[in-house]
């Protein structure tokens, strides 16, 4: 058929059979290339005239890819979370090896196209010139044009191989479903058994719960119950004894009432019962009184006493600090005293050391104090020494017996002066010393009755006065 012709059916238009549009699921030509409109058949070195494209394929072409885009932007849906236990929930991760962005409203873009403007137009005829010219012809060799098998093996070979792969990644993706598919009805499975567990445990402590409640219901009916009998109990009691001395209240209401008057009895309680009152008042007025003032005199005594008690009780412990310092003291001085006593131990061992020496050391005899004659007591009471008539103070309770010895010492010599009255026989000799520091003269120290020859010579007397 020359090109340009309109074409013509050899049979009547009839209606298609089957399905107005074709099944998006339907993958049955998918992988056969012969359907596949981007391999070119024919010559590829000869020129292609392209025709224009009907509009009604071109409509079906768009839709075809709208579908596609609609398919591209739906996910795939896969089995569902099961719902979470109670008390949790679920939140929603990424788990994609790249992350991305999430937010609340969804990705939008638009899709644009534009129709050519002549497309309702019928397709223009393709303009043939008038041949012209000779003809020429030219052979043509083996494997010099295009060897079908030669160059369609290499897309052979990369269609092949993205088919394999593609296959090959649905059967590890079916595998990956799978494995979820599984994972997820164990994970169901033990769920299901913890929840089977979980509500055989909440139905026993729910069993629990109604057993204690209807214990606790019983306890308080039996509580209720008890407490009704007790109240009846107390009721009856209560009625009865206020029912066995009613008539005696009614009586004696009746009685003060004055519905039963006596004379005597009116007369008691008017005249008499008022007197007694008011001294039993008096009475017990003057008892309280009384009890006052007993109150305060043992208030007193006590006090007095209490305070002689502390006192006792201050010296008593003043006494025992007393003793106590007192023994304190004691030890002290036997302390000391035993170290005194060791100190005169060492001392007398070396006073008896140096006594031991001392009677072993002969010392020369000690030089002979003066004695002066003591002569007579003059009119100052003073004691006359000496050829010179030197005086010397006598102390007063030595001036009597001085005068004593004085005149004893005079009458024996009287009595002995007939046979030697040149040398008397016995004379008063005494020891002469200064007066204190601040005073002027001589003290008359100790005097005694002696001979002429116990005195020393007038050169040393004199040397010593």
């Amino acid at each position: 058929m020359a090109q340009g012709q309109v074409q013509q059916f050899a049979s009547a238009p009839q209606a298609v059979s089957g399905s107005r549009f074709r099944n998006p699921d339907d993958t049955s030509k998918l992988n056969n290339m012969m359907h596949d409109k981007r391999v070119v058949r024919g010559n590829t070195h000869a020129s292609m005239v392209q025709s224009q494209p009907d509009a009604g394929e071109v409509r079906k072409q768009r839709e075809a890819q709208r579908r596609r885009l609609m398919r591209a932007n739906q996910t795939k849906k896969r089995g569902g979370t099961p719902e979470p236990v109670a008390g949790r929930k679920h939140m929603d991760i990424q788990t994609d090896s790249y992350l991305e962005e999430l937010t609340e409203r969804t990705v939008e873009f638009e899709a644009e196209t534009q129709t050519d403007f002549l497309l309702d137009r019928p397709p223009s005829p393709l303009f043939m010139p008038a041949k012209i010219g000779v003809d020429i012809e030219t052979q043509i060799e083996e494997g010099e044009l295009f060897d079908f098998d030669v160059e369609c093996e290499p897309v052979l070979e990369v269609l092949v191989g993205k088919t394999l792969e593609q296959s090959m990644m649905e059967v590890l993706e079916e595998e990956e479903l799978e494995s979820l598919r599984r994972h997820q009805e164990d994970f169901e499975k033990r769920r299901n058994a913890e929840l089977l567990e979980a509500q055989r445990m909440e139905a026993a402590e729910k069993r629990r719960s109604d057993e204690m409640e209807r214990r606790m219901q019983q306890q308080a009916g039996q509580k209720e119950q008890d407490l009704a009998v007790m109240r009846k109990v107390v009721s009856r009691s209560i009625a009865s004894a206020h029912l066995s001395s009613l008539k005696d209240r009614a009586l004696a209401h009746l009685l003060d009432a004055g519905c039963f008057a006596d004379s005597v009895q009116l007369a008691a309680e008017n005249k008499f019962m008022p007197e007694l009152l008011k001294a039993i008042e008096a009475e017990v007025a003057q008892a309280v009184q009384d009890r006052l003032i007993l109150s305060d005199i043992l208030q007193g005594t006590i006090s007095t006493r209490l305070a002689t008690h502390d006192a006792r009780l201050e010296t008593e412990r003043r006494r025992l600090a007393a003793i106590d310092q007192a023994e304190r003291e004691a030890r002290d001085e036997k302390e000391q005293e035993r170290k005194q006593a060791e100190s005169e131990a060492v001392r007398i061992k070396a006073e008896q050391d140096a006594l031991v020496e001392w009677e072993q050391y002969v010392p020369p005899p000690p030089p002979k104090e003066p004695e002066f004659h003591i002569k007579e007591i003059n009119e100052e009471s003073k004691a006359v020494y000496g050829d010179e008539g030197l005086v010397a103070t006598v102390p007063e309770d030595k001036l009597e017996e001085l005068k004593a010895l004085l005149a004893a010492a005079q009458l024996a010599n009287e009595a002995r002066g007939e046979e030697e009255e040149s040398v008397p026989d016995q004379i008063v000799c005494g020891k002469i010393a200064p007066l204190p520091e601040g005073e002027e003269g001589m003290l008359l120290e100790s005097f005694r009755v002696g001979s002429p020859a116990d005195l020393l010579p007038e050169e040393a007397a004199e040397e010593a006065a």
